[in-house]
């Protein structure tokens, strides 16, 4: 019996850097940018994007420079090299300026991904390269922190969509 060989011509993607703007298609004739800012050591040194708001008309080329100058929607934690690979988004370009993060803080809770808990009160805090801290209860000063899972890619394009995250998570009050 004869043996079938087949080749597999894998594609590959190349790595991504602190700086890169990504090209979001949300629709078919609409588009939205996020940008590569820096990898978080506290949360598996995933990459971690800001997500501009601004929708561009899908044959738009707007400078590198008008994008990242742009207000920021949400912060997401995900892998970049893996959207491009699955063609969520593409490569626009890089620039040095990544916005000041100093100050953006990421939330999880120990009950991600439990749709049997509603409400809960085991929720930790971060800032990018920071230490956990462990909050209980969420005050409210962190209501507007963003969610600090790593998100898959076609969670992000979602996320980049809508503006509302995808996941199974619960309230903080």
């Amino acid at each position: 019996m004869a043996t079938i060989q087949y080749k597999v011509m894998i594609k590959r993607v190349k790595a991504t850097k602190i700086g890169d703007v990504f090209e979001v298609k949300i629709s078919d004739t609409e588009k939205k940018y996020m940008q590569y800012v820096v990898s978080d050591l506290t949360q598996l040194n995933s990459d971690v994007v800001r997500v501009f708001s601004k929708i561009y008309l899908i044959h738009e080329e707007p400078l590198l420079e008008d994008i990242v100058s742009g207000d920021v929607q949400f912060y997401v934690h995900c892998a970049t090299k893996l959207g491009l690979k699955m063609k969520c988004w593409s490569l626009y370009g890089n620039i040095h300026e990544v916005g000041d993060y100093s100050n953006v803080i990421f939330r999880c809770s120990e009950d991600f991904a439990n749709p049997q808990v509603k409400v809960s009160k085991d929720w930790y805090i971060w800032h990018i390269n920071g230490s956990f801290i462990d909050v209980g209860k969420l005050p409210p000063k962190y209501y507007q922190s963003y969610i600090g899972v790593i998100c898959s890619p076609p969670s992000v394009l979602k996320y980049v969509r809508t503006g509302i995250y995808q996941g199974v998570y619960p309230q903080y009050n």
